[in-house]
């Protein structure tokens, strides 16, 4: 009885143990520099289960703030912020982009300021290449072509007080079923703006 006894107390701390190294693998965790996304990319590698695509070098901080700037009759006002987005058991940090976009005359064309982190109207970060940071975009008629890639950058000598912004449109097939009225007109500007820091 007491040998019994003695087994039953040795299979628990040998559960005991199991459980401690378990949990203590379950939080190790790969910590990824933002600016390594980049490496990743177009590679057989994928990341890490459970890891941490972290902004460890502060690349990503002095994109946020309020940017504003005119194209055409459009006044632009994005506001840009850095959330931590959990995606396919990956955890990242990541530019998040609202906008106000309104004509010369104060009416507005498009408003995403009060819509919540994950809306898939905020455009959205993608990957960091030196200066020039990536982040897709889908607008209210992506279905119609109101999507793309928008690239963000510094303004040379502006001491990082401007920078630049444009939006690459995805080259898409248009279903004339679903947008009879053809291609949607792009709201963002595919031609290079400057914004300054507000």
């Amino acid at each position: 009885m007491q040998i019994k006894t003695q087994k039953i107390k040795n299979m628990k701390n040998i559960v005991i143990i199991l459980l401690i190294l378990f949990n203590l693998q379950c939080k190790a965790q790969t910590i990824i520099p933002v600016e390594k996304v980049i490496d990743y990319m177009g590679s057989s590698i994928s990341f890490p289960a459970g890891s941490y695509i972290k902004d460890v070098n502060h690349k990503l901080d002095v994109f946020t703030g309020t940017w504003k700037g005119v194209h055409g009759d459009k006044i632009y006002s994005f506001t840009i912020s850095k959330f931590t987005d959990i995606r396919s058991n990956v955890k990242e940090d990541i530019l998040i982009i609202r906008y106000l976009i309104t004509n010369t005359n104060g009416y507005i064309l498009e408003d995403t300021r009060s819509l919540p982190d994950l809306n898939p109207y905020l455009i959205q970060g993608y990957y960091l290449e030196q200066t020039t940071y990536a982040l897709t975009y889908s607008g209210k008629n992506a279905k119609c072509g109101q999507t793309g890639t928008i690239f963000i950058d510094w303004l040379k000598g502006s001491n990082n007080t401007k920078m630049t912004l444009f939006l690459e449109p995805e080259q898409m097939i248009i279903s004339s079923r679903e947008c009879p009225n053809g291609r949607a007109e792009q709201i963002i500007p595919h031609e290079q703006i400057i914004l300054s820091k507000e």
